[in-house]
């Protein structure tokens, strides 16, 4: 069928080139060189097809897209932009295709092809859910192509993605969107244009500070003293930048010789949308909601709203495009190997089992003995990988690999214990932290009293109890401990914050110091559950599992939609190889996050957002079943 098409270029020559190509295949073309009245032609023509050249100053091409796709009339109208900005490909994710300079003809051709077979005249419609059969496949590709696991229950997600492409290649069926994605994936890079709908990473600097302070301690005693130590960072999903740029300027600070030294900070994502947007360095307030103000003044410029980075900090980071599932490495012609440290967080949340167990194997070959390992605070190497050995600081974890030749490392209970259960890392979350009880005076192990100097009116204990919790939430564990110190120092019946430091004993592995802390606030109310669930908690992490079930049924008992005991109770079935009992406390989780419409940090859940800590129960239940 003979397709009528408008082409608005910059330059005769290739006016010329195209219509003689698309006239000798039989279609209406009409040429127009420069842009003013393009978006008047276009009315009044009515073209099925706009080939759009954007060159030189882009700006007005961009413009005259944008009105297209904005009008009533035109928005339907397939386009086709030509273009010698190769980075605005993964911009225009709108546009049917985009074609680099020099112009593949036969590419063009096929467009036109393509987009003559069928009814184009008029406005695609979508109006089919995504069936079973047809997720399925998407979910198979996905999973092969790109690593990226959608569960059943994201399938709107997935279900929006792609018909976010369909309206701009003016497919109307999934089945059709299938066909040419598996003809066009790699060829016309359509794997990585749906990505870009499906992969949004939200991040923002310094993120989890204590994998900073145990990557700077790494820097002080291993890097700072050897002025020859070569130094290899790797930001494996790094989104938008956050993630890589902080560990520049933290290198930058801790290394004061950093311009002569051999240091190399590689940053990857399958996004390269968000690549480009981290190429460029420019971020709003809400990346710097948790960025130390000496960051900000020494290495941004504030440019109205926006934070512009400095181009120091960009010299030293390196941005591409890397498939942690499909690509290979390491390899000895690439980068991704002999590293000192990967930070790889809150990616493989999104990864089946075998790939995840893929993955971390190939981290294991990059990095050197020794080299760190830093992930998500929700993630665990239980049951992937013996390759790495788990370590604490300021209330965080971190991986280490372990150093080739040596001894086997006997791990102790509190070792051990960890690494099962590093999804607990706990982190209360004051809103939702019942009121406490208190008694006049207990002794307690505490440490040297810290004493506040804010205000000349010194605050009550409880505020400095929820300021500790507002610490926790912010993952500034250290602070937090000194001001629960402060606390118990002036109200040793403190019950809650007395609970909350036996919760920062037992995840820096202090099993007996938090178990006394329990056996103190029991003496003080034997009906706080978090009391039972802290104890339960440490029994499991030591193997005493009989125990630790009595516990948190304890806790439970006393508070029905308290999340955390079911869910650990469930995750303890499994390990007695009880799946149906197992099965029933996910479920009760499930429920009680179910009911709760409030979205907020989920207490003892180690930091998790209720919507983070839904997905992650569908994905384990899913998993199971």
């Amino acid at each position: 069928m003979a397709l009528k098409i408008l082409n608005i270029v910059d330059n005769e020559a290739l006016c010329k080139m195209v219509c003689g190509l698309l006239e000798a295949d039989g279609h209406a073309v009409t040429c127009m060189v420069g842009r003013s009245d393009a978006v008047k032609v276009a009315l009044e023509t009515k073209p099925e097809l706009i080939i759009l050249e954007v060159s030189g100053e882009k700006v007005g091409s961009l413009e005259v897209k944008q009105r297209l796709q904005r009008l009533d009339d035109t928005r339907h109208i397939p386009v086709i932009v030509i273009s010698d900005h190769v980075e605005l490909e993964y911009e225009l994710l709108k546009v049917f295709d985009f074609i680099p300079k020099p112009v593949d003809l036969e590419r063009l051709r096929e467009d036109v092809a393509i987009l003559s077979r069928g009814e184009k005249k008029k406005p695609v419609q979508l109006r089919e859910p995504l069936s079973g059969s047809d997720y399925q496949r998407f979910r198979d590709y996905l999973v092969a192509f790109s690593g990226l696991h959608f569960e059943h229950r994201n399938v709107k997600v997935l279900e929006r993605g792609l018909q976010s492409r369909m309206l701009a290649l003016k497919i109307s069926t999934f089945g059709d969107y299938y066909r040419y994605l598996l003809r066009y994936g790699e060829k016309r890079h359509e794997l990585q244009k749906l990505l870009q709908y499906l992969t949004v990473g939200e991040t923002y600097f310094f993120r989890y500070q204590p994998h900073f302070s145990a990557l700077q301690k790494f820097l002080l005693t291993e890097v700072a003293t050897d002025r020859k130590r070569r130094l290899r960072l790797w930001s494996a999903g790094c989104s938008t930048g956050e993630e890589p740029y902080s560990l520049a300027m933290l290198v930058m600070e801790t290394l004061p010789d950093w311009r002569n030294r051999d240091i190399r900070i590689l940053a990857t994502d399958i996004n390269n949308r968000a690549l480009k947007r981290a190429r460029d360095g420019v971020y709003g307030p809400w990346s710097m909601r948790t960025a130390d103000e000496r960051y900000l003044n020494r290495f941004f410029e504030r440019v109205g709203k926006s934070y512009v980075l400095n181009e120091q900090v960009k010299s030293l980071v390196e941005f591409s495009h890397l498939n942690l599932q499909t690509d290979e490495f390491p390899t000895p012609d690439r980068p991704f190997r002999d590293l000192d440290a990967i930070f790889c967080r809150n990616v493989m949340i999104y990864f089946t089992f075998a790939t995840m167990k893929k993955v971390v194997e190939k981290f294991a070959a990059s990095l050197i003995p020794g080299g760190h390992l830093f992930l998500g605070h929700a993630e665990t190497l239980s049951h992937i990988s013996s390759q790495f050995e788990r370590h604490s600081l300021e209330g965080g974890f971190y991986y280490r690999k372990k150093t080739a030749g040596a001894a086997p490392k006997r791990e102790d209970a509190a070792s051990a214990g960890a690494r099962r259960h590093e999804r607990t890392t706990i982190q209360p979350a004051p809103v939702k932290h019942p009121p406490v009880k208190t008694a006049p005076a207990k002794t307690v192990p505490a440490s040297a009293p810290v004493k506040s100097a804010v205000s000349p009116v010194e605050p009550a204990p409880e505020e400095l109890y929820q300021s500790a919790l507002t610490l926790f939430d912010a993952e500034n564990f250290t602070q937090a401990s000194r001001l629960l110190d402060e606390v118990l120092s002036r109200q040793p019946g403190h019950v809650g914050a007395l609970v909350t430091r036996g919760f920062i004993l037992a995840n820096n592995g202090r099993f007996e110091e938090a178990l006394e802390v329990c056996r103190q606030a029991l003496v003080i109310d034997d009906l706080f559950p978090e009391t039972y669930f802290l104890k339960g908690l440490i029994l499991d992490m030591n193997d005493r599992l009989p125990e630790a079930k009595e516990e948190y049924r304890k806790a439970i008992l006393l508070k029905t939609d308290f999340v955390m005991p079911h869910y650990n109770l469930g995750r303890l079935f499994f390990r007695l190889e009880k799946v149906k009992e197992g099965l029933r406390e996910l479920r009760n989780s499930l429920k009680i996050l179910e009911k709760d419409n409030e979205e907020s940090i989920i207490p003892y859940s180690g930091g998790l957002s209720r919507e983070v800590f839904l997905e992650q129960l569908r994905n384990e239940l899913a998993r199971v079943a």
